[in-house]
């Protein structure tokens, strides 16, 4: 327990660090008064069965109770700020190191469990101090107790203390079991919210397939069970401690009631503060106890977090990355690049290249290919957020430091397939506001969403406007260069059109560099080069306005069915286009 207060520590700044010091001594203080006023409380009683005056005790019980109330309730308040701010920290420490990680770290990690450790996982770990201070004035108090309980009878000191300890290394024993049974509970529980968020997110295909429902049904049904399992499992162990604890508490009265008189002589009164005394100890003793759950939440909590941590820590990049400035873009070179998923250890076999590929400034590049032949991978890789695991990324004919890799993206605006919008212009507060209404108007949005007190009125937009709305933000946004995946697949036609025929031609003539995944063979007449994909290499190129195929050296593989259809239909198309 010390050792993971002792590493929770680096997650405090200096002022919060004092701030737990000062906690823990009102903590501490909060014990003591609470426990010396039973002793006056007592003291007060046997002075009225001595038929002396007890009004005169009523002053200090007040002061007691003011100084133990007083800093109770100031620690609660006080150690909710200072837990509250250290999740915040802890929140910020794995964001920032998400941020200056690798995007295929969060896709092997998954957005579900990165959300729960997020929320969940941090917060039972700020809750550990929260934990600590309670522990802390229980104990106090219990000690006190103690030490009360044998100024009244130093057998029953003794006693008690004998059958408490028992009773409590009983329970740390059996929360000692539990910690790996509870790591366990845990990971079903983010796999419990993950398949429940699924249930959402795919509410479409599911709705459509009552069988595909029902057997989605049936593993969440399955996932409960074992949750029920070992929860029951987990829950038997610590019962049997919190019983163990409640049985040696009733030991003790027994034993003050029933044979510490037989084995000291006592008279009635000290029997009743006796007794009293251990009733009292018995708040304490529970909250000592009880404790000791929430220490092993905080144990697998940090667990988590540390394993985590390291993982996303193995893909950082060089700090400071964020802060440095390339010269204007001029061309951009993969030389002998590649990537593959599988030397990563998720078991995909996917390869990308060895591939060479040059994209200059002011040039439009199509990207064509079936599905799984690399172009998602490869663009993935153009802006760095994947890092080749082979051959080298050139800007400006430069190869690309790992320290420039920040910058290095900041050159590009993307609308990826599977893009997300967020509803505020983020980075981009000085934009004048008549530039987005005059974006949202060109896209047709204006009477779809509206930009008002800093977010959109409304992304409840179809697929093909949410992507409309992503490409003006982007435009919004002013980078040299644009990568578009697909994003003709969910437009009109009057709105693919206008894409290919006015807003590439536009954005080439302003010096902007666009490469665009797409399968519209209609307009492929509207790229200076188009690119073939297949088996995640680049088997093909051919200017986009002769239709002419140049086939890349060195020879490419056998091209696939998928890939001769559409040569024989870049090739019609060119043909009519001539005729």
């Amino acid at each position: 327990m010390l050792t993971m207060f002792s590493e929770l520590q680096k997650y405090l700044d200096a002022k919060d660090r004092r701030q737990w010091i000062i906690l823990l001594v009102m903590s501490l203080g909060a014990g003591l008064a609470q426990s010396l006023s039973l002793a006056v409380f007592n003291e007060a009683v046997a002075a009225y069965g001595r038929g002396e005056a007890n009004v005169w005790y009523l002053p200090v019980v007040v002061v007691l109770a003011t100084i133990g109330f007083g800093a109770g309730y100031f620690g609660a308040l006080r150690g909710h700020v200072v837990s509250t701010r250290m999740a915040i920290q802890l929140r910020d420490r794995l964001l920032d190191q998400l941020g200056g990680g690798n995007l295929r770290v969060v896709e092997r990690i998954g957005g579900s469990a990165l959300h729960y450790h997020l929320m969940t996982t941090i917060t039972n770990l700020a809750g550990a101090y929260g934990t600590l201070l309670a522990f802390a004035t229980s104990l106090v108090m219990l000690t006190c107790n103690f030490v009360y309980v044998g100024w009244l009878s130093p057998v029953g000191l003794l006693a008690a203390i004998l059958i408490t300890v028992v009773g409590v290394l009983v329970h740390f024993r059996q929360e000692r079991l539990n910690v790996d049974r509870k790591w366990l509970l845990e990971q079903l529980t983010n796999t419990h919210h993950r398949r429940h968020r699924e249930v959402i997110d795919g509410y479409k295909e599911l709705r459509l397939f009552d069988a595909k429902l029902k057997d989605y049904r049936g593993r969440i049904d399955a996932l409960n069970q074992d949750m029920l399992v070992k929860g029951l499992d987990a829950t038997r162990t610590t019962s049997a401690g919190d019983l163990a604890t409640y049985f040696f508490q009733f030991l003790m009265i027994a034993m003050v009631v029933f044979v510490l008189p037989l084995v000291v002589r006592l008279d009635a009164v000290v029997i009743m503060q006796l007794m009293t005394a251990i009733l009292v100890t018995m708040g304490p003793l529970s909250g000592v106890v009880g404790a000791i759950p929430g220490f092993t939440r905080a144990r697998i909590a940090l667990r988590n977090l540390r394993m985590l941590q390291q993982e996303v820590e193995a893909t950082r990049e060089t700090a400071g990355a964020a802060t440095r400035r390339l010269p204007e873009f001029e061309s951009i070179e993969l030389r002998g690049v590649e990537f593959a998923f599988d030397e990563d250890g998720t078991g995909e076999a996917f390869h990308l290249g060895p591939l060479d590929l040059t994209v200059r400034r002011g040039e439009i590049v199509f990207i064509v290919g079936g599905n799984g032949s690399g172009k998602t991978v490869l663009m993935r890789v153009l802006t760095a957020l994947y890092h080749p695991s082979a051959g080298t990324l050139r800007y400006n004919g430069e190869p690309l430091a790992d320290a420039d890799r920040q910058a290095y993206r900041e050159q590009f605006s993307t609308v990826f397939s599977d893009f997300y919008l967020f509803r505020e212009l983020l980075g981009l507060e000085s934009v004048d506001a008549a530039k987005i209404d005059e974006w949202l108007a060109r896209f047709d949005l204006a009477d779809k969403t509206r930009f008002e007190n800093g977010e959109f009125s409304t992304l409840a937009l179809s697929a093909g406007q949410r992507k409309r709305l992503a490409f003006a933000v982007a435009m919004l946004e002013d980078r040299p260069i644009y990568v578009l995946d697909e994003f003709g697949a969910e437009q009109d036609p009057e709105h693919r059109r206008r894409f290919y025929r006015e807003m590439l031609p536009d954005l080439r003539a302003s010096g902007k560099t666009v490469v665009v995944v797409t399968h519209d063979d209609a307009y492929f007449d509207a790229a200076d080069r188009v690119l073939r994909m297949d088996f995640g290499k680049i088997v093909g190129e051919h200017p986009g306005a002769a239709g002419i195929m140049q086939p890349k050296p060195p020879a490419p593989p056998e091209p696939t069915h998928a890939v001769v259809e559409e040569n024989h239909t870049i090739q019609e198309a060119a043909r009519i286009r001539r005729a």
